[in-house]
């Protein structure tokens, strides 16, 4: 396909999203993937199970750390090992770096974002911003279902993402969205 017929397709498509109803486009697109996915549609997120932790030990003087991490912490879904680098090599601030990382207990590829935000408000604290890292392929490390997060403790806002907060639960999402869990009494109580 040539430059021109893609550059012709994109304009059209931009003169249908001025023409078409959004809010009905979105109902729509809601409507098909419940009747596809009819089980998904009816999940609810869980309610996190915070996260206990089974060991500590003394961090390493210097980095990087020893082979062992710092800490372990466990919940009945996931298996959490950390490790907190004296010297925040990415960014340079006077924070340091805490690696996080995630798997699943049964060893599944499990990746849940609501989870893992919450395992990474629980380790490095809520307003602590992390990222999942993609390397290039010469780094790539892969030997099971582990997942990897990187916090930065001394740093306010990384210099990417949104700006404002934007929660939606499943009938206000933009798209198919899982409902949130119905909070559990301590949650009530605050």
């Amino acid at each position: 396909m040539s430059i021109k017929d893609q550059l012709s397709i994109i304009q059209s498509r931009l003169r249908d999203y001025n023409t078409a109803d959004i809010v009905a486009q979105r109902n729509e697109l809601v409507r098909r993937w419940r009747a596809a996915h009819p089980e998904a549609a009816n999940e609810v997120s869980a309610s996190f199970h915070p996260l206990i932790c089974t060991f500590k030990t003394e961090p390493a003087k210097k980095d990087p750390p020893t082979k062992l991490p710092d800490e372990h912490w466990a919940s009945d879904v996931y298996s959490v090992t950390v490790r907190r680098w004296h010297n925040d090599r990415v960014f340079g601030s006077d924070g340091g770096m805490v690696q996080i990382g995630i798997s699943c207990l049964d060893g599944t590829a499990r990746h849940d974002w609501r989870d893992f935000q919450q395992i990474k408000n629980q380790i490095a604290g809520p307003e602590c911003e992390a990222f999942e890292l993609y390397p290039a392929e010469s780094r790539v490390v892969d030997p099971s279902n582990y997942y990897t997060l990187w916090c930065f403790p001394g740093i306010k806002r990384l210099k990417i993402g949104i700006d404002e907060r934007e929660v939606r639960d499943a009938d206000e999402a933009l798209a198919p969205q899982r409902a949130f869990a119905p909070p559990n009494d301590s949650e009530v109580a605050r």
